[in-house]
Formats: C-alpha cells, sequence, structure tokens
C-alpha cells in the first residue's frame, strides 16, 4: 500500500521510538508487576464485604476501577510512584481486613474447607490473566511517550517491563500443559502411539497460531504498520515463537517422558548458551544481512532454542503445583490440623491447607532462580531478544515471584471464607468471597482471542491516531477506553458462555 512522504516519515519516527532501548532494572521490573497484585488483593477484601450488594454490571465496573485502572496508571503517568500506589492499595486492603473482623463473629470452622482440591487452582488463572492483561495495556501504552522508554522491549540486552510478556506467556502455557498435569503414564502405551497423539495435539494448537502469525505479517506488510525487525525478524514474530515451541517440545515429548522435564530444560539451555558462544553462531546471530529466510528471522530463530528450554522449566513448575495438591486429595484422611490467630483481642480458628506448604515452594524455587539469574548474568548479560539462559531464569524467578504472591492471595481467601462464615449460611458466605475477578475469568475463557482483538484494537489506534503527539492525560484516556472495550467485549462473551475457538 502506498504512503505519501509524512506518513513515511512518521512510521520511521515510530520505529526509531521503540528501538535501541536499553532497559531498567531487574528490581524495579518487579515493582513494575507488583501494582496488579495489590490490585487483586484489594478487589478479593472489596468484594468480601460488597459481594452480596454487587450484580454482574456494578461488579465488573469495580473490578475495572479496582485492578485495572491502577495497573493503567502505573504503566504510564504513576510509573515513578508505584511503591506509593502499591502501598495506597495494601492499606485499603487493610482496612477492608479489619472491617471484616470486626463484623465477623469468632468461630470454629468445622464446615468450611479452605482447600479447592482438584484441575483448576485460582492463583494460576490468576497469572495467565495478569499475563494477558499486562501484555494487552503494554502493546498499546508503548506507543504513546506516556509509557516511560526503559519499560519497553529491550534492543537486545538488560531488564524491562514488556520484555516479560513472552516468557510469561510461554510459562502459563506450560503450567496448564499436558506435560504439567502428567501421571506418567502416556510413555507406556508406545512410541508410535505417543508421537501420534502428541502430533494431533501440536497441530490442533498449531495450525491456528501459525495462521495469525501468517497473518499478522502479510497486514502489517499490507498496511505498511511500522515494524520492528531485531526483535523476531522479518517475517517471524509473536504467534509464531509460541507455534514453534509447540513443535518442538511435541517432538521432545514423543521420546523422552515429561517428568525429565527440569533435565531437559537444563540440558537445552547449556546447549543453547554453549551455541551463542561460539564465534561463527554469535557472528551470526548478530550479522547485518537478511539474505535468505534464516538470515531474516535469525532472532526468531535461535530464541526458540530458549524459550523451549523455559518451557520445560514452566513445565517442572506445573508439575509440582499439580502433585502438590494431588497428593494432599490421596492422603486426606478426615483429619485437619488448625491453628489459632488473634486480631482485635478476637480469637479465630484456620486450617492448615496444601497450599500454605505450595507457598513456601515456590518462594524456595524464586531464591534459587533469583541465584541463578544473578550467576547467569554475569557470565552473559540478560537477553530477551537470545532468550538466554540469563532471561530464562529471570522469567523463572519472576514467574514464581508472581505464583507465590497470587497462591497468597487464595490463602488469604480461603482464611476469609472461614472468619467470615457462620455455620449455618456458610455457602451463602463463600460464594460472595472469591480470589479470581470475574474480569480474569472472562479473558481466560477466551484468553487467544483476547489478545488478538486487544493487537487489532492497537493496530486500529495507530493507524488513526498519531500516537507520539498525543499530550499524557489524553493517552491515558486513550488507554483505558480501550481496555475497558476489549474487557467489556470478553465479559459480554464470558456471560453468554460463547468461547471463541482459535
Amino acid at each position: 500500500m502506498a504512503v505519501d512522504s509524512n506518513e513515511a516519515a512518521y512510521r520511521k519516527a515510530q520505529i526509531e521510538f521503540v528501538t535501541n532501548n536499553h532497559g531498567t532494572t531487574a528490581r524495579e521490573t518487579l515493582l513494575m508487576l507488583m501494582p496488579s497484585v495489590c490490585s487483586l488483593l484489594l478487589m478479593l477484601t472489596t468484594s468480601s464485604i460488597l459481594g452480596k450488594y454487587l450484580n454482574r454490571a456494578t461488579r465488573f465496573i469495580l473490578e475495572f476501577l479496582i485492578v485495572i485502572v491502577p495497573t493503567i496508571l502505573c504503566c504510564t503517568i504513576y510509573s515513578d510512584a508505584k511503591i506509593s500506589v502499591c502501598l495506597a492499595l495494601l492499606a485499603l486492603s487493610c482496612t477492608n481486613f479489619m472491617l471484616m473482623i470486626i463484623m465477623a463473629n469468632p468461630t470454629t470452622i468445622g464446615n468450611s474447607q479452605p482447600s479447592r482440591v482438584g484441575t483448576r487452582h485460582p492463583f494460576i488463572t490468576n497469572f495467565r490473566a495478569l499475563t494477558n492483561l499486562l501484555t494487552a495495556i503494554c502493546i498499546l501504552a508503548v506507543d504513546f511517550k506516556v509509557f516511560p522508554r526503559r519499560h519497553a522491549k529491550t534492543e537486545v540486552y538488560g531488564y524491562s517491563l514488556m520484555d516479560t510478556g513472552v516468557g510469561f506467556f510461554v510459562i502459563a502455557n506450560a503450567l496448564v500443559s499436558p506435560e504439567a498435569r502428567d501421571s506418567g503414564d502416556r510413555r507406556t502405551s508406545g512410541f508410535l502411539t505417543t508421537a501420534s497423539r502428541n502430533l494431533h495435539d501440536c497441530l490442533r494448537s498449531c495450525i491456528p497460531l501459525l495462521i495469525l502469525g501468517s497473518a499478522r505479517y502479510f497486514s502489517v506488510e499490507y498496511l505498511n504498520y511500522q515494524k520492528h525487525v531485531t526483535e523476531y525478524g522479518v517475517h517471524w514474530n509473536f504467534f509464531i515463537t509460541l507455534a514453534a515451541v509447540k513443535i518442538l517440545t511435541s517432538i521432545v515429548t514423543s521420546l523422552i517422558t515429561p517428568n525429565r522435564s527440569l533435565l531437559l530444560g537444563i540440558s537445552i539451555l547449556g546447549m543453547y548458551e554453549y551455541l551463542l558462544s561460539q564465534k561463527t553462531v554469535k557472528k551470526w546471530v548478530f550479522g547485518h544481512s537478511r539474505e535468505g529466510f534464516l538470515n531474516a528471522n535469525r532472532e526468531g530463530i535461535v530464541s526458540t532454542l530458549g524459550y523451549t528450554g523455559l518451557y520445560f522449566i514452566g513445565v517442572v513448575v506445573g508439575r509440582l503445583i499439580h502433585s502438590t495438591y494431588l497428593r494432599a486429595s490421596r492422603a486426606q484422611t478426615g483429619r485437619s490440623t488448625y491453628f489459632n490467630f488473634t486480631i482485635f483481642g478476637r480469637t479465630f480458628e484456620a486450617q492448615y491447607s496444601e497450599s500454605m506448604i505450595l507457598c513456601v515452594k515456590l518462594s524456595l524455587i524464586a531464591a534459587q532462580a533469583c541465584i541463578a539469574t544473578l550467576f547467569l548474568n554475569g557470565y552473559r548479560r540478560t537477553s530477551r531478544k537470545l532468550a538466554n539462559a540469563g532471561y530464562c531464569a529471570w522469567m523463572v524467578t519472576l514467574s514464581t515471584v508472581m505464583l507465590t504472591l497470587l497462591l497468597l492471595i487464595d490463602i488469604i481467601a480461603d482464611i476469609f471464607k472461614q472468619v467470615t462464615s457462620k455455620n449455618k449460611n456458610v455457602t451463602q458466605v463463600q460464594n460472595q468471597i472469591s480470589s479470581i475477578p470475574e474480569i480474569f475469568e472472562a479473558i481466560n475463557y477466551n484468553g487467544l482471542a483476547f489478545f488478538l482483538i486487544c493487537n487489532f484494537f492497537t493496530g486500529a489506534i495507530n493507524m488513526t491516531v498519531r500516537t507520539l503527539y498525543v499530550p499524557d492525560i489524553k493517552a491515558v484516556q486513550i488507554i483505558t477506553a480501550y481496555m475497558l472495550a476489549s474487557t467489556g467485549l470478553f465479559a459480554v462473551l464470558f456471560k453468554f458462555k460463547i468461547q471463541i475457538k482459535l
């Protein structure tokens, strides 16, 4: 599609705007994730008090104001005040908690069970939804000057908020993958049976991703939309990376059982680091030639190896989560352990659960991954572009920290259900307290479609608005309206249980 010189100059300015970024610190990147967690806690405590007064529409508005708006503000005009925002959200949550304690009667909980043993766990649902939500906000916000440049994707090395996107998606997919839920009997059926099953599952999930990846490439070319070539390459993109990772992991798991995932992940990353240390490979990866398919897409191709290793480590975390709850369900004997705590002179009793044990396990994994990140960063700097071992260790650190905090919110929700319940209406009280906002349920119900629609809205806004020249306040208004339209649309789809199959 032909464009005039002014339009071409503006597109060039947009590309220059998002290139040559060196990122921020690992600490600030972690802090940028905290407002969404604190907002989730505030939503939990608020819904615990007001839940019975909310209908579907008012609940959506409340969730949008409490969960999404603070996240938008901390990614834009309040980026430098994110700690203050978190403290304010925590203070409001504590206030709500005190109100609940004052209104509650001290009681021994014999009928309320804190754990949710099963195949679905709220903190994983929240992690997957937050990954989608943060990515949706950032892909549009990054085109406005109100979004700090240090949080945009790094050119080669460094840490940034947007660098976490694809890594979080890979881990989120790994947590709920068949390999993570595998009980160890899939390989006993034989290689050919396992390979054919993996091939069928792979094709079913990869074909839509490859179609979306191709559609994105052709639409970008046709519309002359800005494209950061050094991010993935000329033809490659996020969707093709996810498809390539799925294909590689399906091939590997046809040969090796999923319970070897930790060894697989470390081995793949180790071999990948060795390849990156070779002069010929390094020269090719950082070369300038774009002739031929391999040269044109070298960034996407080489990083796929790193993401494959990250996927298998994510599978290990997923297996730990699912096995912890599975063992707890098998070990239930009808005898429960309780602990007492006193607030404002009122004594309450709550029940220990496997979630508390898992919270400790995940925090230990986060600490180990943090040490690995520091060590690997000293060997070769963290690079999202390469998806090297340092980047993968950093992603494991951030994801397990997030999972630990989200699981802690689940535990708090369980305790809320216990300390506020009365034996005669336990069910009614528990229905009012949920650690999963309905917006998150709606996003997860159509996860890939939500991300696709957000990409479409982002493209439409960029084609109609010169984002580089928009004042900060107006930019925040546009981002908020965009998120309201996106989440509102999928809340309606969720209400009528309309699932878009991709």
